[in-house]
């Protein structure tokens, strides 16, 4: 009987941890695809020299900064790079006074974002 309570106290457990993991993977890539795609729009209006611009762009790299040491528990190092290579590549883009690669980038960025929340979600597909 105690072998049966703590098998139960375990399966919950870790139950736990998974769906809390998921909530919180889902609201970073939530964050992370709903700025980076409103920067794309900004640029394809708004020069890159623009101040709001340049923040939002500081901003998302440093809320990915922070986040990705976390997420790397869960989601390989690996399969985070390319959105930290192409925040970085948008982030330099501020620097080199570059439209066209900053407009490049943060596409980049967004589809990689959403490529990665729909393979790390908690969907019917990846159950299977």
């Amino acid at each position: 009987m105690k072998i049966f309570i703590t098998m139960i106290l375990l399966l919950i457990s870790v139950t736990t941890v998974c769906v809390l993991d998921g909530i919180y993977t889902n609201k970073i890539f939530n964050t992370l695809t709903t700025e980076s795609e409103n920067i794309y729009y900004s640029l394809l209006e708004t020069d890159i020299e623009n101040e709001e611009i340049q923040n939002k762009i500081t901003d998302l790299n440093d809320f990915w900064t922070k986040k990705m040491d976390t997420l790397c528990i869960s989601i390989s190092r690996k399969d985070l790079q390319p959105i930290s290579d192409y925040l970085q590549y948008l982030y330099s883009s501020i620097t080199n006074k570059n439209q066209e690669d900053a407009i490049t980038y943060s596409k980049l960025l967004y589809y990689n974002a959403v490529g990665l929340k729909e393979t790390t979600g908690i969907t019917l597909m990846n159950l299977l």
